[in-house]
């Protein structure tokens, strides 16, 4: 009964959310910083591979999320970030769901510079469903993605995700960095016949304190954070809002020595 329960449960998630992945993280907005060069973090290159070739010292971060407020729909993450020569390589594992049913992925990337103004990244990644008592099955997906650095202040990015048994999610977007402390950024995510239009803003109000809002057309995506800076620390509290399915709560934890990017 409770793996009937636990299947209805994840079918209904799917028919709400079918413009987006299980794995994708609906708690906050972790591509925020993706379309810019100084607000940069592990996570952000975690949501496009590109971001790695911004990421100048090594980089550590942990995310997690309360799907939902659901006791059996957390979602956890690990990321690292190690810089090379032209780059950095990048490394992570995802799981959601409970000990009856997860999802989970693990994925290993390379992101790398092409001058000044520009940057590619890409991600492998080993898909595994396991359901208590029917086994564990496995897929390979990947997903890429290029920065352009446009100016000091303008910059665009594209990615493309190729889920094991999901439609291609496309997205694109522009940030504009009106300074250090200010970031805004939209951004366009197209999965089959599902678009999505999303802005976000970003301010550091004092050294030790941000503020950050997202808001979309896709439900899912609509979410704020407090966040905190504690020297090479970084803390985000978040959440995101559905008005059907609630509120889900998340944290994360950044640990970089640098949080600037290359220069």
């Amino acid at each position: 009964m409770k793996q009937l329960l636990l299947t209805f449960l994840f079918t209904w998630w799917i028919a709400l959310l079918h413009a987006q992945p299980l794995l994708t993280p609906v708690g906050k907005n972790t591509g925020s910083g993706s379309y810019s060069r100084h607000f940069q973090q592990v996570i952000s290159a975690w949501y496009n591979p590109a971001g790695l070739s911004c990421l100048s010292s090594f980089a550590a971060g942990i995310y997690t999320e309360n799907r939902f407020m659901l006791k059996d729909a957390s979602l956890y993450a690990a990321i690292v970030a190690v810089p090379v020569h032209a780059g950095a390589f990048g490394g992570s594992i995802t799981r959601l769901g409970n000990t009856s049913w997860h999802q989970q992925r693990l994925s290993g990337a390379y992101g790398m510079r092409l001058g000044r103004r520009a940057g590619v990244g890409l991600q492998f990644n080993y898909e595994a469903t396991s359901v208590q008592g029917f086994g564990t099955t496995g897929n390979i997906s990947f997903d890429g993605g290029m920065l352009w650095h446009i100016s000091e202040q303008w910059h665009g990015g594209v990615h493309v995700y190729k889920p094991a048994e999901t439609p291609v999610v496309y997205s694109g977007g522009v940030g504009f960095e009106a300074s250090r402390d200010f970031l805004l950024t939209g951004e366009v995510i197209c999965t089959g016949a599902f678009t999505s239009v999303k802005a976000s803003a970003y301010y550091r109000i004092i050294r030790q304190l941000a503020l950050e809002i997202g808001i979309a057309s896709g439900q899912a995506y609509n979410n704020a954070a407090v966040i905190l800076f504690l020297r090479s620390l970084r803390i985000d509290i978040a959440a995101g809002f559905h008005p059907q399915l609630g509120i889900t709560p998340s944290t994360s934890l950044i640990w970089q020595l640098s949080p600037a990017a290359m220069e």
